[in-house]
């Protein structure tokens, strides 16, 4: 794998604002790191596990086709976990910014399922607690936990 490549596709996650498909490659991500892990420690590397390389996004991004063939490709683990790392930061920004939009007493839509993608009837309640995840107490008593980019104010545009 051509590091310049790695570095270009950091870039583009960077970047990026499409939070559907930043939560999506970390879900791709996630068993791949694992496997890669299972496979230092059934080796007795457990204390051999490298960590994430230094290698920094590149100036110029990668076209998001380049960046997902890129991510599809990395097979090297030190390279594997700076792209999540990257994205897991961009997801974090980006759902700082909007729990800010859900000051706690505010009245929300959110989808059944805290998660993407998006699925399930859509529920009012109003916002407990803000911050990355976002803690909603609905109208039917039950708690709803998720990312603060599936909620929008209720009586807001969809």
């Amino acid at each position: 794998m051509n590091r310049e490549d790695v570095a270009r596709a950091a870039a583009f996650f960077e970047a990026s604002d499409d939070i559907e498909l930043l939560h999506q490659v970390v879900e791709e991500i996630a068993p791949r790191a694992k496997r890669m892990v299972a496979a230092y420690v059934s080796r007795g590397e457990e204390d051999a596990i490298p960590g994430p390389s230094d290698l920094r996004p590149a100036r110029t991004p990668a076209t998001k086709a380049e960046a997902l063939k890129t991510l599809k490709a990395v097979s090297d683990f030190p390279l594997l976990q700076m792209l999540a790392r990257t994205i897991g930061r961009r997801i974090e920004t980006i759902e700082i910014t909007a729990s800010a939009e859900f000051p706690e007493g505010a009245r929300v839509i959110v989808p059944a399922e805290g998660r993407y993608p998006r699925r399930g009837a859509e529920l009012a309640g109003e916002v407990e607690a803000t911050g990355t995840s976002l803690q909603v107490r609905l109208d039917n008593g039950e708690t709803w936990n998720g990312p603060p980019s599936l909620a929008r104010l209720e009586g807001g545009a969809p």
